[in-house]
């Protein structure tokens, strides 16, 4: 099993300097068998599935872009 951080940044200035504080928001896990899983601090008892975006199949499923 391969863990993975998420996280997310604030910036902030301090005595005129420009400064970035970073923060866990949760952990990615993948499995041996490739799934993988989203875990949010905010929801600890809820796992995400993460899954890679698929293209559009048929004309059904079509994008239409403005």
């Amino acid at each position: 099993m391969r863990l993975f951080d998420i996280c997310t940044r604030k910036f902030y200035e301090k005595d005129g300097e420009a400064k970035v504080k970073w923060y866990r928001a949760g952990i990615m896990k993948e499995t041996d068998q490739g799934t993988r899983f989203i875990r949010l601090f905010q929801q600890p008892e809820t796992d995400f599935l993460v899954f890679e975006k698929q293209e559009p199949q048929g004309e059904e499923n079509k994008v239409i872009k403005y």
